[in-house]
């Protein structure tokens, strides 16, 4: 990825061309990750973050929609950056309401002011959930004055007790969902604590399941994903 900033305060990022399928897409057809693609995916995808933040870019749209899947090598590419936000990367707060409901913080959903690279910790959390659940934690909720209801009570999400995950990985969730933004994890204080799962096994079939499929139709099926993708070789991009 490469950013160029312009002289009007807008910015160009443009992206390599990447023939895969959204991550949401393969858990839609695939069902969710093992613990330890899990963990593969969410490194992947903090390391993209914390980049982007260092050069004082929010994405402001994380969710699985927004992020390409090579399930051959079990790697990520972040996406999609309409949505984005230029800030000072010390003082990175903006008061923008921008994002996807489902995976909104809730700060942004209630318009508060908030701190950009927090709330983009949220949405990582949130997209987490959706890679070892299944479905959004936020799935049954119709509309957003549902949501905002769900946000009046100020708790956390928790991911389901039946989830066979590691406690310690259960505790990186942790981190990013705290309903009070200054009490989320950074993206550098995730990458240290996901370097030492990095190293750990699968738990098995309890997380990684194919829903039946033989390894030719899963091949088959992520073919077709993958000719529904738009053939663009260059993305270019204007950062509100």
């Amino acid at each position: 990825m490469d950013f160029e900033r312009c002289a009007n305060g807008r910015g160009i990022i443009y992206l390599e061309y990447q023939p895969y399928p959204t991550l949401g897409s393969y858990i839609q057809n695939f069902s969710t990750l093992s613990e330890h693609q899990t963990v593969k995916v969410l490194y992947n995808l903090v390391d993209a973050v914390n980049y982007i933040h260092s050069l004082g870019i929010s994405h402001h749209d994380i969710k699985p929609d927004n992020i390409l899947y090579n399930c051959a090598t079990n790697t990520v590419k972040l996406f999609d950056f309409g949505l984005a936000l230029t800030v000072d990367p010390l003082n990175p707060n903006s008061s923008s309401n921008g994002g996807s409901p489902l995976y909104m913080a809730p700060e942004i959903l209630l318009k508060k002011s908030h701190n950009v690279f927090l709330s983009d910790i949220w949405s990582i959390g949130v997209t987490l959930y959706e890679i070892l659940v299944g479905i959004s934690p936020f799935d049954s909720c119709s509309n957003i004055s549902v949501l905002k209801k769900e946000w009046t009570k100020k708790k956390d999400i928790s991911l389901p007790k039946n989830i066979l995950i590691s406690s310690k990985l259960r505790m990186v969730y942790a981190q990013m969902v705290k309903y009070e933004p200054e009490k989320r994890i950074s993206t550098l204080e995730l990458k240290k604590m996901l370097v030492p799962l990095l190293t750990k096994k699968s738990l098995g079939n309890s997380l990684g399941g194919s829903n039946g499929k033989t390894k030719t139709e899963r091949t088959s099926s992520v073919d077709a994903i993958i000719r529904n993708l738009h053939n663009k070789k260059r993305v270019d991009i204007l950062i509100k």
